[in-house]
């Protein structure tokens, strides 16, 4: 005899009720599209109200015709954030706030307060802000009657084919929606913070740094990079250069991490991370050394030039960002284990890392 377990047989009886509303949809109240839709609304309105919008200014005077005049010049980028506790710590991308005059963050209600920069992770490409003056919603949220209480999902459930809720504030008053799949976990090249969630979603500029929410309507991810294809392509045979339609792949970070940098960011300032003190190459057998800087971790381990660097921990390493990534992500005075290759033979070492400048 044939038993279908308990999840399998919910899945089912869920399925069977989805085609019986959507066969006929006359039985119903109403429709299972105004059903879903209704769900896709309070995914949106559960997660809202951390969403803000960031508007970072940036004043350039420039000497003018007239000798006594200057003319000022005023761009503003457009982004988004997220709050991230009620103490008005709000977290979003980097998007050169370090060189800008004035920030400014536009919350859910409209209210609008000026926000000073905590700090910047430029390994994972995070920033935070805080603002004096938060809304009352934010800073107490079990007070106010009109504002919902954020809640946080975990990434980890988060796999291919999960469907995703993507939000950015960059324009207008009302935030930008877009529904996606999850594509499974990636890296990116330049990016040195590990595995990130890949979405098959499309997300307009400046919505860099908003969130990724669940079907429950948990923030579950941070929007952190948009990959897009070259538009152009050539044609090999003719030579001939076509324009073609682009794809975009939104990468977001997981919530967890993006916690756990703005923790350390608002604690210290900045994000300690581990430090060898190596020059390296790649070439088809390994990490090739070309250079140990002089008292650097590496130098009192004796890693020496022309030593290949094959596994870090255990993990076989095969380009400068992985190993790059693998330092980084460990911690000053941590105790790492290198593989390498020297002369013929394989080696070990041990190195307690230092703290990257």
């Amino acid at each position: 005899m044939y038993i279908i377990e308990p999840k399998r047989q919910q899945l089912i009886i869920g399925m069977l009720s989805l085609l019986f509303y959507a066969v006929t949809p006359s039985i119903a109240n109403e429709s299972v599209l105004k059903l879903l839709e209704k769900e896709f609304q309070k995914v949106v309105a559960d997660a809202r109200p951390a969403l803000v919008k960031v508007v970072a200014t940036q004043k350039t005077a420039m000497p003018s015709l007239q000798e006594k005049e200057k003319l000022v010049f005023t761009r503003q980028d457009i982004g988004s954030g997220i709050v991230i506790d009620p103490d008005g710590h709000i977290v979003t991308t980097t998007f050169e706030l370090e060189t800008l005059s004035k920030i400014e963050v536009i919350f859910n209600n409209e209210e609008v307060s000026t926000a000073k920069l905590v700090g910047i992770d430029t390994f994972t490409d995070i920033a935070v802000l805080r603002v004096a003056d938060a809304p009352s919603a934010i800073t107490h949220p079990q007070k106010s009657k009109t504002a919902a209480r954020v809640k946080w999902g975990d990434s980890s459930k988060i796999n291919t084919g999960s469907w995703v809720v993507t939000m950015g504030s960059s324009y207008g008053h009302s935030p930008i929606v877009s529904f996606g799949i999850v594509g499974g976990w990636d890296t990116l090249p330049d990016q040195l913070c590990g595995k990130l969630i890949k979405i098959n979603a499309a997300v307009t500029p400046g919505n860099n740094g908003g969130a990724v929410v669940n079907t429950s309507g948990e923030i579950v991810g941070m929007i952190l990079a948009v990959l897009t294809e070259p538009p152009y392509s050539v044609n090999s045979s003719t030579g001939t250069l076509f324009q073609e339609l682009s794809p975009e792949i939104t990468f977001a970070m997981p919530i967890e991490m993006v916690h756990s940098v703005a923790e350390e960011i608002i604690e210290h300032g900045k994000v300690a991370r581990g430090w060898l003190g190596v020059e390296v190459d790649v070439s088809e057998s390994g990490i090739f050394v070309t250079g140990v800087m002089e008292g650097s971790p590496a130098h009192k381990s004796e890693i020496l030039p022309r030593d290949f660097i094959l596994e870090f921990n255990e993990v076989p390493v095969r380009s400068y960002h992985e190993l790059l990534r693998c330092v980084a992500s460990e911690r000053p005075k941590t105790k790492v284990h290198l593989k390498i290759y020297r002369n013929g033979t394989q080696q070990y070492r041990t190195v307690i890392l230092g703290e990257r400048p």
